[in-house]
């Protein structure tokens, strides 16, 4: 190619690029525009009309989905004179027990807003987030149906009672577990699927096999074309009749993300056998992207949106380059090497949404996805068979639940081997852009080496030379600048791997657990802490929100946990941790009082029960690590009434900053630790008892000082926290005071001079 023709052809694509952006930004302005207008109080009367497009089983009720064409805000009843929005907006219905609708159905219908809940921690799930890359953008309960027009054709309503019915089918020939998984990977429904089942398959790599993605939909609807083309012959009719069932398919297991991109490839490439071209995979890749951030931008921050475009760019980017650098490569190595150019690619945003990676996941997927060609036909044939021939069906089952316990084992050997899972925590967005510039220059320089021998090869004269003089180097001299280049390829993200477990700053994140404590440690080494972790207003904080922010930081095991007292909102994760056994708690740190209660006491013998250590702190007991130190200056060993009088009392240093955590503490229990202060200025105060009027005293301040303060406080709470007296006191001394329920997770960050405030909500914002 003339360097002429080079220039018009990368003007060419600049230009088609700048026209993509364009594109781009005002698709997701749409999407910004629309998601605002949605945003609506809960509990805000609305009247809507739409089409009901899915249903999906939630518990004992049928949630649906429905494609809005225009809703009114409302008042008292009455519409508003505001049309706020016309069409393209999806909202989820939930409508009375019992009460069920043809898909399809156009409905016009009163209810109220029940918008998605918002993550305020890190790595807490957030519904928002989630429903808004599905393309639902609020939820409507107390619905009162007005009118209901069934549609003429109920296409939609066929394909979900065939999905019913091969449920059913499932569930009279397997196991429980056996058929949650078989409707898991045949028909999307992953509602009866063992939570525990479900972080197996998550923790091994092979979660995949639980969702409907490229691999099922490449093994049916593109095995169900060869098939009719073998039957048919020709090239019309097969492709319509495959084109017809992969749309039926995509539609029935819900077009979820990954389906949605399988069906257009799977579409494309049929297309191109038609037309007669040459299917190529990037641009098939390129098509369905487009289309998919043009229908809902949002798509782009879904984790199984990247995933599954991550892994056709390994396979059809990364793989090829094998050959590239070792053209010998041997054909039974291939399969390894199509498996591991998916998890080069995908890997970050594996650490970015799971903050852990299954080491091992890469050698598992090359003995259960070979399987799933033989697993999905039986699934399908036995659930066909199940129609008319029960005893027929169970005989196909049997190699199924073969199948399942062979995968449940190589999940448990793979669990119990050295190593297991590599948990980094969420990498930076410098780390990931260094990560994912490395493999763009790494690509580069293997593509530009493939064109460069071609050209040099059609070139080549007989004696060696490229056609402009110059020599063709030795086979010698090639293999050594490919192993200096391998070699440099290893250290680059070798650094990069290591820098993600490089000792750093002292973290301190004072969780939302609503109205409670739990307050996240790491030290600048990598132990990881836990001030307290309860709440009596959210459910499973333990999992939710304690065990998910552990993940966030790299950790897989607390060192240590404090446990202030033994109020519940105090410890109840705690014990939810203990109960469930993940992650393990080492050390369990407990006030050394002299009347301890049946709830302290029943939380020592489960710890004792788990094998976790139990130690007790009183007034001038220290715990050192990394540099910080926790310094006990309450309780002594003695009675208390009031077990929040009896509160352990922290004092943290590293370097010159100081944060005082006081746990419960009332004014009583102020008065003792006041004697007994570092003479030198704490920076941050952990407010007392959530900010209740009985604490943080005026002369507790005044001895203190704080230049900041933290309270961990409940939305909306019944006992009025924080007080606002309390709030008046620290607002003469703090220059600045964060509340969760206002900022949600309130991180410090400190190197032992200076320190730095982040708010979770702040952030998110």
């Amino acid at each position: 190619m003339s360097a002429e023709a080079k220039c018009q052809s990368r003007e060419i694509l600049l230009a088609v690029g700048f026209v993509f952006f364009v594109l781009g930004m005002f698709c997701m302005g749409c999407a910004k525009r629309k998601a605002e207008i949605c945003r609506l109080p809960e509990g805000r009367e609305i009247c809507f009309q739409g089409r009901i497009i899915q249903s999906q089983p939630k518990g004992t009720r049928t949630v649906y989905i429905v494609k809005i064409y225009r809703f009114y805000a409302s008042s008292a009843g009455k519409e508003m004179k505001e049309n706020l929005l016309r069409g393209g907006v999806r909202v989820m219905l939930f409508p009375e027990d019992g009460v069920e609708y043809v898909l399809g159905s156009i409905i016009e219908a009163e209810g109220k807003v029940n918008p998605f809940s918002q993550a305020s921690n890190p790595g807490e799930y957030d519904e928002e987030k989630v429903q808004y890359g599905n393309g639902n953008y609020f939820a409507v309960k107390d619905v009162r149906v007005n009118q209901v027009e069934r549609p003429m054709l109920p296409v939609r309503q066929w394909l979900a009672d065939l999905s019913v019915h091969f449920s059913k089918v499932y569930e009279r020939i397997l196991s429980k577990n056996d058929a949650a998984l078989a409707k898991a990977m045949v028909l999307g429904d992953k509602e009866d699927l063992d939570q525990e089942l479900r972080e197996r398959y998550q923790k091994n790599g092979i979660a995949h096999l639980i969702a409907i993605s490229g691999l099922h939909i490449a093994m049916i609807g593109g095995g169900l074309y060869r098939i009719m083309r073998k039957l048919l012959g020709g090239y019309l009719a097969p492709a319509a009749i495959g084109i017809t069932f992969i749309l039926g398919y995509g539609v029935m297991t819900g077009l979820s993300g990954a389906t949605f991109r399988a069906v257009l490839m799977i579409i494309i490439s049929i297309g191109a056998e038609l037309s007669g071209r040459r299917y190529d995979m990037l641009t098939a890749m390129a098509a369905a992207l487009l289309v998919m951030l043009i229908e809902n931008p949002f798509r782009l921050w879904q984790a199984g949106f990247l995933l599954s475009f991550g892994a056709v760019f390994g396979i059809a980017v990364i793989q090829p380059m094998w050959k590239i650098y070792i053209p010998a490569l041997p054909h039974w190595l291939e399969g390894f090497c199509v498996s591991v150019s998916v998890q080069i690619v995908i890997l970050p945003v594996l650490l970015y949404y799971f903050f852990e990676v299954p080491v091992y996941g890469v050698l598992l997927n090359l003995i259960v996805v070979p399987l799933m060609g033989l697993l999905l036909p039986l699934l399908l044939f036995g659930g066909l068979a199940g129609t008319f021939f029960l005893q027929t069906a169970g005989v196909v089952m049997i190699p199924v639940r073969g199948i399942f316990r062979l995968y449940e084992a190589v999940c448990h050997i793979s669990e119990n081997m050295p190593g297991h899972t590599f948990s980094a925590g969420r990498p930076s967005f410098w780390w990931l852009a260094a990560y994912y510039g490395g493999i763009l220059f790494i690509v580069s320089a293997a593509y530009r080496r493939k064109h460069m021998h071609k050209g040099s090869c059609n070139k080549k004269d007989n004696h060696g030379e490229d056609g402009q003089g110059r020599k063709e180097p030795a086979p010698g001299r090639k293999k050594k600048k490919t192993a200096i280049a391998f070699c440099a390829v290893c250290l680059f993200y070798g650094i990069l791997f290591i820098s993600l477990c490089m000792p750093g700053k002292l973290i301190i994140t004072m969780l939302d657990v609503g109205q409670g404590d739990g307050i996240y440690i790491r030290t600048p080494g990598g132990k990881h802490i836990l001030m307290d972790g309860g709440s009596s207003s959210k459910n499973k904080v333990g999992t939710y929100i304690l065990s998910s922010a552990l993940k966030y930081y790299g950790g897989n095991r607390l060192d240590y946990v404090f446990v202030s007292h033994s109020d519940s909102d105090h410890y109840s994760g705690i014990v939810e941790l203990l109960e469930k056994g993940e992650p393990f708690i080492e050390n369990l740190i407990l006030p050394d009082i002299a009347n301890p209660d049946e709830a302290y006491l029943e939380l020592v013998q489960q710890a004792i029960e788990k094998r976790c250590r139990v130690f007790y702190m009183k007034n001038g007991d220290v715990l050192k690590e990394d540099g910080v130190s926790f310094l006990c200056l309450h309780p002594e060993c003695a009675d208390y009434a009031d077990k929040n009088t009896g509160s352990l009392v922290i004092n943290l240093s590293y370097g010159s900053f100081d944060m005082l955590f006081t746990g419960d503490l009332d004014a009583q229990g102020e008065r003792e630790v006041q004697e007994k202060l570092p003479e030198r200025q704490i920076e941050i105060l952990k407010v007392g008892h959530h900010g209740s009027a009985t604490s943080t005293s005026l002369d507790f301040l005044d001895r203190l000082r704080p230049r900041a303060a933290c309270i961990s406080v409940g939305e909306e709470n019944r006992y009025g926290h924080p007080a606002p007296e309390v709030m008046r006191r620290l607002s003469g001394f703090a220059d600045k005071i964060y509340l969760t329920k206002d900022d949600g997770a309130i991180t410090i960050e400190t190197d032992g001079k200076t320190y730095r405030f982040s708010t979770f909500k702040q952030f998110s914002d």
